[in-house]
């Protein structure tokens, strides 16, 4: 095998399907993980890769189990999807026992998220050790490259035309300057929740800009507390602006009137987040992945629509790579400190999860338009938003943790 197409090709083989398109979940598991009794423990940039767990209540175990084929024996296998509300964390149980085996060295978990061409998907799971059949750092460098090395406890989600994380000059001079306080606690060197991101862009050496966006030599920096159910309510993230392709013209003041509401003072305006859930105003997205488009409705009528490629080429646009930095926090009644210790490094922003993202009314749109006292229509943007910065990451078909 030469790329990672050719070992999804020959994992599809295996489970007698022929994949249109897939991801890989792999990780070096850690003396923590194993196939049964603690499972393998999933990290929150791959869970979009799984199935969906629905944690009704956080204070809660919840267990959602899905069928999977073990590349080695070709055999259908049960697998448990755990969230455990203690830690909390979410694992996979019941995979093949022969990760159980420490004394091989180092272990290698994998899981093919393989989309077919009816469009359903399957998984097949793969492992191996380091001292075992002899296809453990073969099947690192396709997932990973040769740059990364396989240390315990990294873990990568790309999709299967992946190759390689490549450690350019921006890359390598970000790990050097992370590398020299990771592990390390430091304290906040500001209140508030802005504290962990402006604390990290002062130990990299990152100024403050007037969006507050870290931007080092091309990637932008995002800084996320570790715990699952952290309290902190992150604020909004504009993605980018891009307003509708209309179905019809109509000026400004017809727009606004046909989307809008009438103000006391007589007035129009429309400042209106808009999701696949009718809004106030009857205002509905509808991701069409038939015709890839979202169409906007009003009252179930299409109005207007974007085309995928149009969002695909502005996401593109502003959000090419992208590293994101793991924090664990420690609060006392006079400061916070923070150890940055995990950083995931992130590309090739990516469409299917954008359409998720709006799917789950997790990523909106909305209008921010009103009408002035002379008749004129005042237009502040079409901004499209993520309902949570620390959502940001789930855009980006590759995930690979570095440190």
């Amino acid at each position: 095998m030469k790329t990672l197409t050719d070992y999804a090709n020959s994992l599809a083989k295996r489970a007698n399907a022929h994949v249109m398109r897939g991801q890989f979940f792999a990780k070096v598991l850690t003396k923590n993980d194993d196939s049964g009794r603690h499972g393998v423990l999933i990290p929150a940039d791959a869970y979009l890769l799984f199935p969906a767990l629905n944690i009704v209540d956080p204070q809660t175990n919840e267990t959602f189990e899905f069928l999977s084929i073990d590349a080695q024996s070709g055999e259908s296998r049960q697998l448990a999807y755990k969230y455990y509300q203690r830690y909390p964390e979410r694992r996979i149980t019941r995979l093949n026992p022969v990760i159980n085996d420490q004394t091989l060295g180092k272990r290698l978990q994998i899981i093919f998220c393989a989309e077919l061409a009816d469009g359903s998907v399957i998984y097949i799971q793969d492992a191996t050790n380091e001292g075992g059949d002899g296809r453990f750092h073969q099947l690192w460098a396709l997932l990973a490259g040769k740059a990364v090395e396989p240390e315990m406890g990294v873990h990568l989600v790309v999709p299967m035309q992946f190759s390689g994380v490549h450690l350019d000059k921006p890359l390598s001079e970000l790990l050097y300057r992370f590398d020299k306080f990771q592990g390390t606690w430091v304290d906040s060197l500001r209140t508030g929740d802005t504290g962990i991101g402006y604390t990290l862009e002062s130990l990299l050496g990152i100024q403050e800009n007037n969006d507050r966006k870290a931007d080092f030599l091309g990637i932008e920096i995002k800084s996320k507390r570790k715990k699952e159910n952290q309290s902190t309510v992150h604020g909004k993230l504009n993605l980018f602006q891009q307003g509708p392709e209309w179905a019809s013209k109509k000026s400004a003041i017809e727009r606004i009137q046909e989307i809008g509401l009438l103000n006391a003072n007589g007035l129009y305006s429309c400042y209106s987040q808009v999701t696949t859930k009718p809004n106030n105003l009857n205002l509905a997205l509808l991701p069409d992945a038939s015709d890839l488009k979202v169409d906007l409705k009003k009252n179930d009528v299409s109005i207007g629509h974007w085309l995928n490629a149009t969002l695909e080429a502005r996401l593109m646009e502003k959000h090419t790579r992208a590293v994101f930095v793991l924090a664990t926090e420690k609060i006392t009644k006079t400061r916070n400190a923070y150890c940055y210790d995990e950083l995931i490094y992130c590309e090739q922003p990516s469409i299917n999860r954008f359409m998720d993202l709006v799917s789950k009314n997790q990523l909106v749109f909305e209008f921010t338009m009103s009408q002035k006292e002379n008749g004129s229509v005042r237009n502040h943007g079409h901004p499209w938003r993520l309902n949570r910065e620390d959502l940001l990451d789930q855009l980006f078909a590759v995930r690979v943790k570095l440190r």
